[in-house]
């Protein structure tokens, strides 16, 4: 049986997501619009939480982005 992810697992996994995409190509697109609408559905988000996810926890997740940390 798979374990629940927790609210902060589900933020954490679309926030890194938004923000390896922007690394990776410098914008965010409407191909990446598409998909990351399809994320966030699957993980029950909103993407103004993520994105104050984003805002309250950058610096850590730019390193796990990054593969610093």
């Amino acid at each position: 049986m798979k374990k629940k992810r927790t609210a902060e697992e589900r933020l954490r996994a679309a926030a890194i997501v938004k923000l390896k995409y922007e690394l990776d190509t410098g914008r965010l697109d409407e191909a990446f619009r598409s998909i990351y609408q399809g994320v966030l559905a699957d993980l029950g988000l909103k993407e103004p939480e993520v994105d104050r996810f984003i805002s309250e926890n950058r610096d850590a997740l730019l390193k796990i982005c990054r593969n610093d940390g």
